[in-house]
């Protein structure tokens, strides 16, 4: 028997009832796998990240490598923006995100929300476990491709935990979602129990993935983790999030739009919240639960605004009303995360401001 396509099989034992484990040594390093009584072999070491040449899923690359982990990478490489020919940060980011790990990570390019096609990858690489982070990533744009939205994540979601359920229903799934399925905070921090009243389709898109993922996974008997992230920044984002367009807006000159500067957000580093999602897929702890990932420290549009001011000391602003069609949020509890995960994030907003700002002066963008 052959546990991949490099190396063989050797060192079998007894594991834990139903399974036998399996290892051999793979380009030096050591790959564990188990044998289900189907007699599935689930590699131990391979996540399969789908969407994982996306800002977020780049990270979570990198980071599932640092613990000698294999990343395997499917993604569409779509990419949603309002001109023909991309411009030179995203170019740049692109480059920079899987810099000097690229061969590293096995690539396809493809489709989760084909049934097909996921299989295929499942079926091939027998990971331990699915991130889900496909799907368009900003609230804006979900509600301009509304069809599109609902085929990469929905669609998508659907897909993959039907093959799960084909080919090894023990691959854990972890699924995407986000703070904006809470709506208008009624409280902060607001942890996982807070109500759900997601405005816009974006939000409404995320909520139905939750549903989708508990009561599939339930029936089907596949082990789950819900990650609701909250306002990921850092080097290489090109997804127009606020605190991108800040940063970029102030490297240009250009006058910063703030709708009302006493709005919270919980603004989460890159690297944070990609560890949250490694310890979501890893620990077992966390099946069948649901996660905030964040800094746990909400910080006002106008603190960010100072913050930026120390690098840009002429920064000018104008202040302009809230956007209705936005949550109101704040705070999130990661206090779950904490005990459970052992997730501590290690960025505050001074921290992340400061590498992101590095940078981008560091590859000569905006300046």
């Amino acid at each position: 028997m052959r546990c991949q396509r490099q190396g063989g099989c050797g060192g079998e034992g007894a594991d834990k009832a139903g399974e036998s484990r399996v290892e051999q040594k793979s380009g030096g390093s050591q790959v564990k796998s188990f044998i289900n009584v189907s007699g599935t072999i689930r590699v131990m070491n391979r996540v399969i990240v789908v969407g994982g040449a996306g800002f977020i899923g780049s990270a979570v690359c990198r980071n599932l490598l640092s613990k000698g982990l294999q990343p395997v990478v499917m993604d569409m490489l779509a990419q949603y923006m309002p001109q023909l020919v991309p411009d030179e940060a995203r170019v740049v980011a692109l480059r920079k995100r899987f810099e000097g790990i690229d061969g590293q990570v096995i690539f396809t390019r493809g489709n989760a929300s084909n049934y097909g096609e996921i299989h295929k990858m499942l079926a091939e690489h027998k990971p331990s476990a699915v991130i889900h982070l496909g799907g368009i990533s900003i609230t804006s744009t979900s509600n301009e491709y509304i069809e599109e939205a609902i085929e990469s994540s929905l669609q998508a979601t659907i897909s993959i935990i039907r093959a799960i359920a084909a080919v090894d229903s023990s691959i854990r799934f972890v699924y995407t979602s986000s703070s904006t399925i809470y709506g208008d905070f009624q409280y902060a921090p607001a942890d996982e129990k807070h109500p759900s009243n997601p405005k816009g389709v974006y939000a409404g898109i995320k909520l139905a993935g939750e549903n989708i993922t508990r009561a599939f996974c339930t029936q089907l008997g596949i082990p789950f983790v819900i990650v609701r992230p909250q306002a990921v920044y850092g080097p290489t984002d090109t997804n127009r999030r606020v605190l991108q367009k800040f940063v970029e807006a102030a490297m240009k000159g250009e006058e910063l739009q703030v709708n009302d500067p006493t709005n919270a957000i919980d603004f989460t580093y890159l690297d944070d919240v990609a560890e949250g999602f490694v310890l979501a897929a890893t620990k077992e702890n966390a099946v069948n639960e649901t996660f905030n990932l964040s800094s746990g420290n909400a910080r006002t549009l106008q603190e960010l605004v100072d913050i930026l001011k120390k690098y840009f000391p002429d920064l000018k602003v104008n202040v302009r009303e809230a956007n209705q069609n936005l949550p109101r949020r704040g705070s999130m509890s990661i206090k779950k995360a904490k005990e459970l995960l052992s997730y501590e994030p290690k960025y505050t907003l001074e921290k992340g401001v400061e590498e992101y700002v590095k940078h981008l002066k560091e590859n000569k963008l905006f300046s």
